[in-house]
């Protein structure tokens, strides 16, 4: 009895996989052509019975071709002793955290990493925290930007202390950096990016579209760690952003 429940476990869970792969290929097709995301969404969420989740998945993870396109043609893989660099600093942290805490992380079909697991940190973040600053740091200092812009979201609990440690950390490592706590970190990320042409470090689609370049930091840092992604998108629609893996950092 207890064989034959898993085996209907399994089944299942590859169900739920082709429902959101169909799900996502369709939400894609009415997105590039012109449909509005909330009404695709909706539509896309009754056809299929979505649940919040999976509505919230595509939501995040699924862009038209025209926003894709956008995305790619703006990532760089390496940088240069001029570039500056804009890092999300919450965005980044957060998604590093999931995946060391081994929830769903998806590589969207933009080739950029994302999660589900909200905006907040949480109690167990504690225990993976300082792996999670370790990583970022090792591939900020390979990186050897000209400078680094770290934007924290001034609304996190304790926001002043994390990005002050680690701010501290980034200079002990001889590299040069300037801390923003900011109201508006969105805003702020996407501004700086177009004075400064700095590099954006982010997962928020909004600041990607309007950021002068993009480093996918998650993307890379997951893949390295050879963590699987819950759902590769990236694949599953063509997109070309396995370079970037194999190559970077």
């Amino acid at each position: 009895m207890s064989i034959n429940k898993t085996l209907m476990e399994i089944n299942m869970a590859k169900l739920e996989d082709i429902t959101i792969i169909d799900a996502a290929y369709d939400y894609k097709y009415l997105l590039s052509r012109g449909y509005n995301q909330r009404l695709a969404l909706d539509v896309v969420t009754l056809r299929y019975s979505l649940n919040k989740e999976k509505r919230l998945l595509l939501y995040r993870c699924i862009h038209s071709m025209q926003y894709v396109t956008n995305i790619t043609s703006k990532i760089v893989y390496n940088l240069t002793v001029n570039d500056v660099i804009v890092i999300d600093f919450y965005n980044t942290l957060l998604t590093i955290l999931c995946a060391l805490e081994n929830c769903n992380v998806y590589l969207c079909d933009d080739c950029v990493a994302r999660d589900l697991r909200g905006s907040k940190l949480k109690p167990q973040d504690d225990t993976y925290i300082l792996k999670a600053y370790e990583l970022i740091l090792n591939a900020l200092s390979k990186l050897k930007p000209l400078k680094i812009i770290i934007i924290a979201d001034k609304n996190f609990s304790h926001s002043a202390i994390h990005i002050n440690q680690f701010n501290k950390y980034i200079e002990e490592r001889g590299l040069v950096s300037h801390s923003i706590l900011s109201l508006t970190p969105d805003k702020d990320s996407i501004e700086i990016s177009k004075k400064e042409e700095a590099i954006v470090i982010s997962s928020d689609s909004v600041v990607l579209e309007r950021a002068y370049k993009v480093f996918p930091l998650t993307s890379i840092i997951i893949s390295k760690l050879g963590i699987p992604f819950t759902i590769n998108f990236a694949k599953l629609f063509g997109t070309l952003c396995n370079y970037c893996y194999e190559n970077s950092i």
